[in-house]
């Protein structure tokens, strides 16, 4: 029997201790890493860009990962969806033009929306620049559309790669009144754009562009003695024009309603201060309509338009009758013979909700320019005054559009009897919202047995009304001296009292000076600013 050997201790592999081994048996498993390519390219779409290319740099697996995704990805967002926002920051030339040829197969690139961009490159700086900026989309040789909201970028998109399309909406984002000098767009005929936004730019002419579907211009400077002169979008389908300065000759304007005619597709049409030649729209209407001219609106605003006639309006409302859902009518349009002329029409509205009386344009309203400074900026010389609609015409309102749902009033005082508005052939049973603004002339108990009649009333808004209390009324609500009879809040409270339910909730009512809590209202009354005022 030969010697005994002697027992020796077993050495950990690699000559890491048993303490070491355990603590590494206690660290958490690197999941990420073990994931097949495949899994991590799947997990990548739901990631935004900005997220994805900080993982480059974690380990090898994940920046391979990275590089197999962006060569087979066709649709990236640089803003991860919030078009609102501005794409990532620290970007230049170089650096860019190497992120895009990552992805040869690239063919959507939304959310392209540099916070700034130089105009051109300036050897020796880096910087991001439109130049910089094309040559990296023309490295994409798939690349079919851009998402953008940079004005000089887009006019060099459409110069340099007119295949291009602009995608989504474009609306640039330093628009401002007065129009800045240096905002400045050319629109080409070859343009591939669907929906044009622009606030605060000066442009030459508005061409003929075949695929536009929505254009807005808000604040727009129109160059050119003739800016209209080539317009034809056959696939328009809304068309805004609010505030711009534009060739103050009226019959410069009749290329641009004829050329709205011809957009069979039309639905919505917004005029604010647009002086177009008054019966111009009426014998485009009688030219067009059997072709499909204006018959698919659903949407008319005249607001401001100095040259617009009550044809007008009346002959566009009885083209579209069977698809109208709103109609905004401007001041000096609000009268008793418009609706008096619909009512003999004996037209129907199946559609109809919304219609706003005495519009004027929310620009004009918070503007604190006088009226000579607007003019001097090139907007048109309007003046408005209150609507001369009396309690004949809402008559005759409540008789055409029996089906309607809400119904604001600006600035007309002539109105006196609401309840004389409503008829047995028609009782507004639809109507949900009611605003009444600066109609002082209104009086209280009538409006009291008005709002009786309305069945399905929930929201009342009163803003400037009731300027004189009614008489007989002493005492104020505000705590002032009287005599005898009840108050304007009792008056108030009866008034609404016909929106009490069986539910007897206490629902508070805001009035000036303070909140009241009142008992038995089933529905929320507001009634803004000083609705009574006692001297």
């Amino acid at each position: 029997m030969g010697p005994r050997r002697k027992a020796t201790k077993l050495q950990p592999v690699g000559g890491c201790s048993r303490g070491e081994l355990a603590l590494r048996h206690n660290e958490p498993k690197d999941y990420i890493n073990e994931l097949s390519h495949e899994v991590l390219c799947h997990i990548f779409r739901y990631l935004p860009m900005k997220d994805i290319m900080c993982m480059e740099c974690l380990s090898r697996k994940l920046r391979e990962a990275v590089t197999l995704y962006l060569r087979v990805v066709k649709v990236v967002d640089l803003c991860a969806s919030r078009w609102w926002e501005y794409m990532p920051s620290g970007f230049t030339d170089s650096s860019f033009l190497l992120l895009l040829r990552k992805m040869p197969d690239l063919e959507q690139l939304y959310g392209l929306h540099p916070r700034y961009l130089e105009r051109r490159r300036v050897r020796g700086y880096e910087a991001f620049s439109i130049p910089g900026v094309l040559e990296a989309l023309q490295s994409c040789p798939n690349l079919l559309g851009v998402e953008t909201s940079h004005l000089e970028l887009v006019e060099a998109i459409w110069n340099y790669m007119p295949q291009v399309h602009i995608l989504g909406k474009f609306r640039n984002r330093n628009g401002a009144f007065p129009i800045p000098a240096e905002n400045k767009l050319t629109i080409p005929i070859t343009a591939k754009i669907q929906t044009l936004h622009l606030v605060g730019v000066n442009v030459p002419e508005i061409p003929c562009v075949s695929m536009l579907r929505h254009l807005y211009l808000k604040w727009v400077r129109l160059t050119k003695p003739q800016p209209f002169k080539d317009f034809l979008c056959v696939s328009l389908r809304t068309f805004v024009m609010r505030n711009c300065a534009g060739p103050t000759n009226s019959l410069k304007y009749v290329p641009l309603v004829t050329g709205l005619a011809s957009a069979r597709n039309l639905e919505q049409l917004e005029l604010v201060r647009v002086p177009f030649l008054g019966g111009l729209i009426q014998h485009v209407v009688e030219d067009s309509w059997r072709s499909g001219g204006f018959r698919n609106l659903h949407t008319i605003v005249f607001g401001a338009c100095k040259n617009a006639l009550e044809v007008d309006l009346g002959y566009l409302i009885i083209t579209a009758a069977r698809r109208l859902h709103e109609v905004r009518i401007q001041p000096s349009l609000t009268k008793d013979g418009v609706f008096s002329a619909l009512k003999m029409a004996e037209l129907e509205f199946p559609q109809f909700e919304t219609l706003h009386l005495g519009y004027v344009d929310e620009f004009l309203l918070q503007c604190k320019m006088s009226h000579s400074e607007l003019v001097k900026y090139g907007l048109a010389d309007v003046i408005e005054n209150p609507g001369i609609i009396t309690d004949i015409g809402m008559k005759a309102v409540n008789e055409v559009f029996t089906n309607i749902k809400y119904l604001l009033i600006y600035n007309c005082p002539h109105l006196h009897n609401p309840h004389h508005w409503i008829t047995d052939q028609s009782r507004w049973s639809r109507l949900v919202d009611l605003t009444l603004v600066r109609c002082h002339a209104i009086k209280l108990d009538s409006f009291s047995q008005f709002i009786e009649l309305l069945p399905s009333l929930e929201f009342i808004c009163l803003d400037q009304m009731f300027r004189e209390p009614p008489k007989n009324v002493p005492g104020s609500i505000w705590g002032t001296g009287a005599t005898t009879g009840t108050s304007s809040r009792s008056a108030l409270s009866t008034a609404v009292s016909p929106l009490r339910g069986p539910s007897r909730r206490k629902v508070p009512v805001k009035l000036p000076g303070g909140c009241a809590t009142m008992t038995g209202a089933s529905k929320c009354v507001l009634l803004k600013k000083p609705v009574v005022s006692v001297s």
